[in-house]
């Protein structure tokens, strides 16, 4: 079996933010879970990938587009 590796990003805040996370979040190697707790909802996302530099290259890009979701809204 080869190596496996994989990286959490965690975000909480309002829900129309929420639901842009989570589509941007939208891509392979990703997965991605919510929860509402008194009125914020709590993302998830797990990337999962075999290689350390394409895994840090996508959780890279991920943490790009969800800084621009949030100056943006």
């Amino acid at each position: 079996m080869g190596e496996s590796h994989e990286a959490t990003i965690q975000w909480v805040g309002a829900a129309p933010i929420a639901q842009l996370i989570l589509a941007a979040a939208q891509r392979p190697h990703c997965e991605s879970f919510s929860q509402d707790s008194e009125g914020q909802i709590h993302v998830s996302v797990v990337i999962h990938h075999s290689n350390l530099q394409q895994l840090r290259d996508i959780a890279d890009a991920l943490l790009i587009d969800f800084a621009e979701i949030e100056e943006n809204n």
